[in-house]
């Protein structure tokens, strides 16, 4: 019962609302309430903190919510490893990925593994860096597909490199060279990704000594193309956003930069010292899919 306590708890911290918690769990708001209110008694600390945003945690439960992830994640590989054992698969794995990875990879991957594993629930989240890891932190998701800002004490396992292309219409002169500097990128008016989408390319801009005439900020890339498709400015975005983006604008050029930057997308995985079937099949088709890619 013990693992269920947690369960509650944890699902009370991550919606900021017992009730909500409840419908998650398939309790009623009563059950869940006294879970909590017995794993309080059994710990002998205060765990939650009523306030006017919701259910918060108190510092000593934010002391053992990791320890407390891990035991519902330890129990949830115990039950996948039994059932093995009887012959079948059961589990649920909850995946955070970027929004690139999700329309050029997931198909396939998702297609083969479930070949393999047809008894196995996979959901996705799909968000920035930035939302990624705040899921993983707050145990929303169990691994996640990401580059930058990576969460602590994670397992990363590098997937491949991704660099950074130039974006140009292709009335732009620079559309016609075979590489393209930063200096000359930004004599034009400048795209920049709004600061909640990717700081890596102004991280980059700020490196080089560069401040570019900035047009616009924009967040999501289907936007970022169609201002560029029309002439209005130029921007930097990585080769597999402009895999899944350049085909659907006639006007627009790739080209690659004479310095070279990248991101490494890989995948993290809690920092267990067993990592569960679920996830471990899941990152060896994503690395087998990443393999014959390249």
């Amino acid at each position: 019962m013990i693992p269920q306590k947690y369960q509650a708890l944890l699902a009370a911290l991550k919606h900021k609302s017992i009730t909500k918690a409840a419908n998650e769990l398939g309790y009623t708001q009563p059950n869940v309430s006294q879970m909590i209110s017995s794993l309080e008694q059994e710990l002998n600390v205060p765990l939650l903190v009523r306030t006017k945003k919701g259910v918060l945690p108190t510092i000593e439960a934010r002391q053992l919510l990791p320890l407390m992830q891990q035991i519902v994640y330890m129990e949830k590989s115990l039950l996948e490893s039994a059932c093995r054992l009887r012959g079948s698969e059961i589990g649920c794995l909850r995946v955070g990925t970027l929004l690139s990875v999700s329309t050029q990879w997931l198909p396939s991957i998702v297609s083969s593994y479930l070949e393999k594993h047809p008894n196995i629930e996979l959901q996705f989240l799909v968000g920035t860096n930035e939302e990624i890891r705040k899921w993983f932190m707050e145990g929303e998701i169990d691994i996640s597909i990401m580059s930058d800002l990576l969460p602590d004490n994670c397992k990363f396992f590098p997937l491949l490199e991704d660099p950074i292309l130039a974006i140009v219409s292709k009335e732009n002169p620079l559309s016609q060279q075979e590489t393209v500097s930063l200096e000359d990128l930004v004599r034009y008016p400048f795209i920049i990704p709004h600061e909640s989408s990717d700081k890596k390319i102004e991280h980059i801009l700020l490196y080089e000594q560069l401040t570019p005439q900035i047009r616009f900020r924009i967040q999501g890339g289907v936007a970022t193309f169609a201002m560029v498709n029309q002439n209005l400015g130029v921007t930097l975005t990585h080769k597999l956003a402009a895999m899944g983006e350049i085909q659907s604008y006639p006007n627009v050029a790739a080209v690659p930069l004479d310095r070279h930057y990248a991101r490494t997308i890989g995948i993290c995985a809690q920092n267990h010292k067993h990592t569960s079937f679920v996830e471990q099949s899941f990152i060896e088709e994503t690395q087998e899919f990443i393999a014959k890619l390249s």
